[in-house]
């Protein structure tokens, strides 16, 4: 099944990579057990079983195509599927969202495609591959939602990534914002489960792709940073072991567990750093690793007049970048919730 998909590729990554400006025709089949397989464009497969399933669930990665380990977690599980020596118990839609730079292996090629969802590829150039795609994605999200049965109680999202920089917490979520939403209990579970112990709740809604599944289909949706940065072939599979598992859980159609068996500290945005000018300055270090801690009273960026300090006991940065153009975002500081 799997070379009939993606022939005369080994796996959905080659094939992903070798037609990323192909327009494919969507395939169609039906597995032994009955699931129906639906390959409905290069890097985008969608599993249907063929018993009664309540979730809907969205499972992506390559948005940024440099950042290759949930890239080969995913498309082991897609092998797997094909081959039915994994179950298929819930309806999965499957996603390699940037082909161009997996080739290029890099970040993005013309645009960072995890801003530009929640329809915001409307105001970038529609010529640039990674805008069309963004909308393309959009597209295949939603006619995956629509499409589904009755049963169907619940949809999820996980958009599975790896950072840039180390980080004083290895693994960590990112749960979009959504008015008068918290997050369950059984989705803390599930990022236990995933040997995810952190997670940071936004405080504002954004365009990046877990947010666009969660403001404009209410899914359970979450930006999964798994580990660090490296070229296919060299990630230590080993270390994603619980987010594989995980995940191959919810696909077989078992119930997400009920409480954590482990702590999920959670953390809040109390601070958006914004590159404002030219002459804007940055305090803290290359170095700095997702989550490192700064005292109340360190200056983090100042402008002119206009500055930034540590106003809580302890603050924490992650996603640190004063090289992006002036206008945008250059990092978040966080502060610790109370443990339950």
């Amino acid at each position: 099944m799997t070379s009939s998909f993606f022939a005369p590729h080994k796996d959905i990554i080659k094939h992903t990579m070798a037609n990323a400006d192909v327009t494919l025709e969507p395939k169609h089949d039906i597995l032994s057990a009955g699931t129906e397989v639906t390959f409905l464009d290069t890097g985008v497969i969608k599993f249907e079983p063929n018993t009664a399933c309540d979730t809907s669930l969205v499972i992506s990665c390559a948005v940024h195509g440099n950042e290759t380990a949930p890239i080969e977690i995913i498309s082991k599980i897609i092998d797997d599927l094909l081959a039915e020596d994994q179950k298929s118990g819930q309806r999965v839609l499957f996603i390699l969202g940037n082909p161009w730079s997996m080739i290029e292996a890099d970040r993005f090629v013309d645009v960072n495609m995890n801003r530009l969802f929640c329809g915001d590829w409307q105001g970038y150039d529609v010529s640039l591959k990674e805008v069309k795609r963004a909308a393309k994605l959009e597209a295949y999200v939603a006619n995956f939602f629509a499409e589904e049965p009755v049963t169907v109680t619940q949809r999820m999202h996980y958009d599975c990534h790896t950072a840039i920089r180390d980080s004083a917490r290895e693994k960590f979520a990112v749960y979009p914002y959504v008015p008068n939403r918290t997050l369950p209990e059984s989705q803390k579970a599930f990022l236990a489960r995933a040997d995810i112990q952190t997670v940071l709740l936004q405080q504002k809604e954004a365009n990046t792709f877990s947010s666009f599944t969660s403001l404009k289909y209410n899914a359970e949706s979450f930006t999964l940073e798994l580990g660090k940065v490296k070229p296919f072939g060299q990630n230590d599979l080993k270390q994603f072991v619980g987010i594989d598992y995980a995940l191959r859980e919810l696909i077989a159609g078992e119930a997400l567990p009920a409480k954590a068996k482990k702590a999920v500290d959670s953390f809040v945005v109390c601070h958006e750093i914004d590159k404002t000018s030219d002459a804007w300055e940055f305090f803290i270090e290359d170095s700095a690793a997702n989550f490192a801690g700064y005292p109340k009273g360190f200056t983090v960026w100042k402008d002119g007049e206009e500055s930034y300090q540590v106003e809580n006991e302890e603050e924490y940065v992650v996603f640190p970048n004063p090289k992006v153009p002036v206008g945008q975002r250059a990092g978040l500081m966080l502060k610790k919730l109370a443990t339950d």
